[in-house]
């Protein structure tokens, strides 16, 4: 079975790591789980499970590619910043976090979900147990709120 598992989810993830990586979760999950009653549903289980798991790949991976380093624009290469600029960005992320401390709690949760870990409005709204119009109202609000205080003639 292991053979037949990892024949199919070599394809299906494009590499062989992957697929035994998704494959030790889907045992991990299923041995866990302590229902398994026959081979035929635990065979089930696993393709389901390493399905699921290609699937949360995917969506990260579409939501965070990664790109090289050699394929960005020099401009966007990496480079050692001056200690000027270290400043002035300890600087800007002090006013930052002073700015999202002055939101009330669940503006500030749906703000840094969704800005910095990048998070849809669906996701944040089952997390917070909120709707999904509020938190793109909490979204934009926050949004607002730092633009304001965040003065971007100061930051140039």
């Amino acid at each position: 079975m292991y053979s037949e598992f990892m024949q199919a989810f070599a394809h299906r993830f494009g590499n062989r790591s992957d697929a035994e990586d998704a494959a030790h979760d889907a045992i991990e999950q299923l041995l866990s789980r302590g229902d398994v009653t026959t081979v035929e549903h635990a065979r089930r289980f696993l393709f389901r499970a390493a399905g699921h798991r290609r699937i949360d790949v995917w969506r990260r991976d579409t939501r965070n590619p990664h790109i090289a380093w050699q394929d960005l624009p020099e401009q966007d290469q990496p480079c050692v910043p001056s200690p000027e600029a270290v400043v002035r960005a300890r600087q800007l992320m002090a006013a930052v976090e002073s700015a999202l401390a002055q939101l009330p709690l669940n503006c500030r949760r749906a703000y840094v979900l969704n800005r910095i870990e990048g998070w849809t409005h669906r996701e944040i709204a089952v997390t917070l147990a909120l709707s999904v119009n509020s938190i793109e109202r909490y979204v934009m609000q926050a949004c607002q709120h730092v633009r304001a205080t965040l003065n971007p003639h100061d930051w140039r």
